[in-house]
């Protein structure tokens, strides 16, 4: 990637070749992910030499558009054809969305569902009136117009469709009361070698704010990945 920006009086050029592209999930409050701490986590990595973007998907944030499942894929496909080299971290439905791409180097992919078995009609209820009343999705209007669109493209974009990936760490909490402990379960067992299974035993669906997870994730891209394995932490 190429990017051309005007450093005082000086045309200036940043060439990146490989990055960690950090993937929000649906977001539960307004603002854009660098106002979450997803920018901390771009910082981490690139503070220890791995550069790292983060973005806002359509109809999230800052971004233009209609929210739509299949136009986050399109998104993220469109950035990641960027960079030469990339490597995905993505979290909740980020994190399902990211397992679709192919060619990643690395996947981390943290709190996300699998399949359709997430949602139920109150959940989906939920995820509506917290958009209509907060503003977090953008062009959502009728109820019913929302629950099949959504439903229809999740289908399409979630790991269990989607082809099988390698080079995957996957994380979950067991506590995780919006997306339940068996679908991150169901996303390492579809996933090919290398890879690897963190269950957090004390750890609920916000992974993403603590140290510890994103240290997980940075190892996983920056060292060598090789054979299968489970493991179990606490935070």
């Amino acid at each position: 990637m190429k990017i051309d920006i005007s450093i005082g009086r000086n045309f200036t050029r940043l060439n990146v070749d490989e990055a960690v592209i950090v993937c929000h999930g649906l977001p539960y409050e307004p603002g854009s992910a660098i106002d979450k701490s997803y920018d901390l986590i771009a910082e981490f990595f690139s503070k220890r030499g791995i550069p790292a973007l983060i973005f806002d998907f359509t109809g999230t944030g800052k971004s233009r558009g209609e929210f739509s499942l299949l136009r986050w894929f399109e998104d993220l496909e469109l950035v990641a054809e960027n960079f030469d080299r990339f490597h995905l971290v993505g979290f909740s439905m980020g994190g399902a969305i990211a397992y679709g791409i192919e060619g990643a180097e690395s996947y981390s992919i943290i709190s996300s569902p699998f399949d359709l078995s997430l949602f139920t009609e109150e959940s989906i209820r939920e995820i509506y009136s917290n958009a209509i009343l907060k503003r977090t999705l953008k062009g959502i209007r009728d109820y019913d117009i929302f629950r099949r669109k959504l439903l229809d493209e999740f289908e399409i974009i979630c790991p269990s469709t989607t082809n099988p990936k390698k080079d995957v760490l996957v994380v979950h909490g067991l506590n995780d009361d919006i997306v339940p402990f068996s679908h991150g379960i169901k996303i390492y067992e579809k996933s090919r070698a290398p890879r690897k299974f963190v269950k957090v035993e004390n750890g609920d669906h916000f992974l993403r704010k603590n140290r510890k997870i994103i240290e997980l994730a940075f190892n996983w891209v920056s060292e060598k990945r090789e054979g299968e394995s489970v493991e179990s932490i606490r935070i």
